[in-house]
């Protein structure tokens, strides 16, 4: 079984989200982590490169947002499926950049992942959170 997430981010120290934080909160319990960088005018895209330098989990992928597609938030959905889209693992989860798992946690996740891994009733799974 081969765990992948994913998440998006465009300027992301600007808007003062933990995205570090939150990509390195899930990197023990994936295989590979898409991180979306959407074109920015802070330092984001440094940082990641920086995390995927540590971890060879990071897969970067690198996009021009639409400003055209802003409304009703038609481009993060967009650039939310970009990164989706570019996982191979059988499992894609999502966290956005202001998320964060608590380690604690990830046991469960992955024994919920395991135990409907091989169910083709199942599409997907929902975690409580707070």
């Amino acid at each position: 079984m081969k765990i992948s997430a994913f998440t998006f981010i465009r300027n992301g120290v600007i808007t003062g989200y933990p995205f570090i934080e939150s990509i390195r909160s899930l990197l023990p319990l994936v295989d590979e982590y898409v991180v979306n960088v959407g074109h920015s005018d802070d330092d984001t895209l440094k940082r990641v490169r920086a995390l995927a330098r540590e971890n060879p989990k990071v897969r970067i992928i690198e996009s021009i947002w639409n400003e055209r597609m802003v409304v009703k938030g038609f481009v993060y959905a967009q650039q939310k499926m970009i990164a989706q889209y570019s996982c191979t693992g059988d499992w894609a989860f999502y966290l956005e950049g202001d998320e964060v798992l608590h380690e604690n946690d990830l046991p469960a996740i992955r024994a919920a992942l395991e135990k409907h891994h091989e169910d083709p009733q199942i599409e997907a799974l929902a975690f409580n959170y707070s």
